[in-house]
């Protein structure tokens, strides 16, 4: 939406092309410059009345066209708005927001690889065409082809950077990139590659400083990376910046510090999970770090309050023990050595029965 300070301009603007259409009723440029300005206000139908009456003015006028093909399309009518750009593009081939307009359209049609096409044509012909860089970005983000995921997000990053080069008042790139490079981290996480998973997740938080969801996901490949006091920075910086979703971060946390041997850190931020899980009702979650609370005590040989926990993680969620359990552990013997321990049959039958 246009700032107050935009719509002050665009006003001006109109009262300008007003005179110029009083002093001149033919001047179709006018018209024309004006239902851009209208546009620009988002009031699309008197733009296409101004985008129409300069075609009548002027007879093969392409950019006209052009431009009302932006205004269909803003006003949802995708086919009206290709109809318009392919006249444009006909009347003069050479256009490049003719092409950039009709990209825009396929990408919104979901015929991504064919708005790509388009903003690459756009390009040829204006290698400093801002917009068609930063909108073949948004194209890249979103083709969500398997065999080649990194490989287009590498290519939006490459296109939301080169609009920065040209505009470095651009601002939406910037959140584009950092965005972008997120998703890519997100990515490289699913596919085990925490590496690139961090180096993504870094540079989405050099772009944006505050951008929780990247601290929060870095924290997270950091504790499989067995990184513990990263992790634990991480996901304290996270909840920092967003007190009202504690949910995972304190679980989480509270396995880090378990991992480090800090059992008392460990418990605190499991209690903060499990209160903030009661108020959400998140069955699955809240079965999940009263899990995490029963191993601890059960590290520190606390058995009663190590099998209340365990107990009422089963009871909202059956199998959260055994599932849990064989990830870390492969078999009782094992956990005991681990940590040095003997178990109490209870327990041990807790932990092992389906």
């Amino acid at each position: 939406m246009p700032t107050q300070t935009d719509q002050a301009s665009y006003d001006i603007a109109i009262q300008h092309y007003n005179r110029a259409i009083t002093l001149k009723p033919t001047y179709a440029q006018a018209y024309n410059y004006r239902g851009i300005a209208y546009s620009h206000k988002c009031e699309i139908d008197r733009a296409i009345e101004d985008f129409s009456t300069a075609i009548r003015r002027k007879e093969n006028y392409a950019e006209a066209y052009s431009n009302r093909g932006g205004a269909y399309r803003l006003k949802g009518e995708y086919d009206r708005s290709i109809e318009d750009c392919n006249t444009a593009i006909r009347l003069d081939p050479d256009l490049p927001e003719a092409y950039n307009n009709r990209g825009i359209v396929y990408k919104l049609k979901g015929e991504i690889d064919r708005a790509i096409e388009d903003y690459n044509t756009a390009i040829a012909l204006n290698p400093n065409y801002t917009y068609a860089y930063y909108n073949r970005g948004v194209a890249y983000c979103h083709r969500h082809d398997d065999i080649s995921i990194a490989e287009d997000l590498n290519r939006a990053i490459e296109n939301f950077n080169k609009v920065i080069e040209l505009n470095p008042n651009y601002l939406r790139a910037y959140a584009a990139v950092s965005d972008t490079h997120y998703e890519l981290g997100t990515y490289y996480y699913a596919e085990g590659n925490d590496d690139l998973a961090i180096k993504n997740y870094t540079q989405a938080i050099q772009l944006q400083p505050e951008y929780f969801e990247a601290y929060q996901s870095r924290g997270t490949a950091y504790l499989d990376k067995r990184e513990y006091d990263l992790a634990i920075k991480d996901y304290t910086k996270a909840i920092e910046l967003n007190p009202n979703l504690h949910l995972y971060l304190y679980n989480n946390r509270g396995n880090a510090y378990a991992q480090k041997g800090k059992y008392e850190l460990a418990i605190n931020d499991y209690n903060k999970a499990i209160k903030v899980e009661s108020d959400l009702a998140d069955a699955l979650y809240d079965a999940e770090t009263y899990y995490n609370r029963g191993m601890v005590f059960v590290r520190l040989q606390e058995w009663e309050k190590a099998k209340e926990d365990l107990t009422t993680a089963k009871d909202k969620q059956e199998n959260i023990i055994i599932e849990q359990f064989r990830k870390e552990y492969e078999n009782i013997a094992a956990l005991e050595q681990k940590h040095e321990i003997k178990l109490p049959e209870d327990i041990a039958a807790l932990l092992t029965s389906p």
